[in-house]
């Protein structure tokens, strides 16, 4: 069996990286003048990290630019993978660069990429996409309600989640990243867009990706528009009805804890639909000129 210690050993350590929620170890390494990023988590993790993995051959097949598999096994009882290197820029830090452009293009380029991914891997139609999304919505509005707290639009965004819950019953499934916002997009020198950091292997609506806008949106509205234009061409009318589910699930799900930072946030993603969550099409979408 490999040791850890054996596996550090081939490979200079560039850094720690600290970024990231998946409870996993993360580190830059270097060989041979390559750059690599390792993954180290529990062995437990190891089936559905091993999966993940494979996928990204996959990817990489299909010409989208993210990390290339290496190498991955179980060593003194953690799993660990090893990836090349994307370099490049996120999509966040060049945005808060200059607020007031428009940053549509680049957007554009993101929602391109993001339907490549959807459309290079099979997955399993079998999964009950509106059980997983009923069960989640449960969840969410649990916690919600323990929180005792009353956040802008909250009730009406509830309503909106028990009277259309309906609209995924048939949605078609793709394997999803799972944690698609802007600091998991990034831009190399030549202006290329690269997608990192894939969170799990779900199957579900490929339409659930797009919660990660709700960050950018704080932002650049122009950036949203831009990748669902990319993503869609014209995006079908059906399309605003299904995001504002996802965009209430998105923010109820946010809401793990009683933080003030937490609690502000999930109002400002439910206020993209109006202050009564009540508009049809997401404020961003009516100022499309504007942003």
């Amino acid at each position: 069996m490999t040791k850890l210690s054996d596996l550090f050993s081939a490979y200079s350590v560039v850094e720690k990286i600290t970024e990231g929620c998946s409870g996993d170890e993360k580190y830059k390494l270097e060989k041979d003048g390559k750059f690599f990023l390792l993954r180290v988590g529990d062995k437990s993790k190891a089936p559905e990290k091993k999966k993940e993995f494979e996928r990204l051959k996959a990817y990489s097949d299909n010409g989208i630019n993210t990390n290339k598999p290496v190498a991955f096994d179980i060593a003194e009882d953690k799993f660990y993978s090893i990836v090349s290197w994307v370099d490049g820029t996120p999509v966040m830090d060049i945005i808060k660069q200059d607020v007031s452009k428009s940053y549509y293009r680049l957007g554009v380029k993101v929602g391109v990429e993001l339907n490549r991914l959807h459309s290079a891997c099979q997955v399993d139609t079998k999964t009950d996409w509106r059980d997983i999304i009923e069960k989640k919505a449960d969840l969410f509005l649990a916690n919600y309600h323990r929180m005792n707290t009353e956040v802008a639009c909250g009730k009406n965004a509830e309503r909106y989640i028990q009277d259309n819950i309906r609209l995924i019953s048939d949605r078609p499934q793709a394997v999803l990243h799972g944690d698609l916002h802007w600091e998991n997009c990034i831009i190399d020198k030549t202006g290329s867009v690269g997608i990192i950091d894939f969170c799990g292997n779900d199957t579900g609506d490929p339409w659930y990706d797009f919660g990660g806008l709700l960050w950018a949106l704080e932002y650049s509205g122009s950036f949203a528009n831009g990748q669902i234009d990319g993503y869609f061409g014209t995006p079908p009318s059906e399309f605003w009805s299904v995001f504002k589910l996802y965009t209430a699930l998105y923010a109820f799900e946010h809401l793990t804890s009683n933080n003030e930072d937490r609690i502000s946030n999930a109002s400002r993603m439910l206020k993209v639909f109006g202050d009564d969550f009540e508009s049809e099409l997401p404020l961003f979408r009516t100022q499309m000129g504007e942003a």
